[in-house]
């Protein structure tokens, strides 16, 4: 049985690939970088979530899905973000929250 979407989404792989791929995301690379990114980890993510969603067990399906990029290196916690330290410095209190 495949995973639910709970615990596999695909699309959130999918979509990291795709705007990986876009031409907006290339040219804010190649400004950024002074490079193309290859997109390589996206598209690892991709066949790792694939193979995940079609697992059995749901534990493994967890534990193969912790292991992508997108889990270790983006997500919701600025302190992954690729572009920390590169065109920001990341503050320890944001800058609302002063008094």
């Amino acid at each position: 049985m495949p995973q639910s979407n709970k615990i596999v989404n695909l699309w959130t792989y999918f979509d990291e690939w795709t705007r990986c791929c876009s031409t907006s995301y290339q040219k804010d690379s190649l400004y950024r970088f002074g490079k193309f990114d290859s997109c390589g980890p996206q598209f690892q993510d991709l066949k790792i979530a694939i193979r995940a969603k079609l697992l059995k067990d749901e534990q493994e399906a967890k534990e193969l899905i912790a292991t992508t990029f997108y889990k270790r290196n983006l997500g919701s916690d600025p302190k992954n973000s690729t572009t920390n330290r590169v065109i920001w410095e990341l503050k320890d209190v944001p800058g609302w929250d002063v008094e």
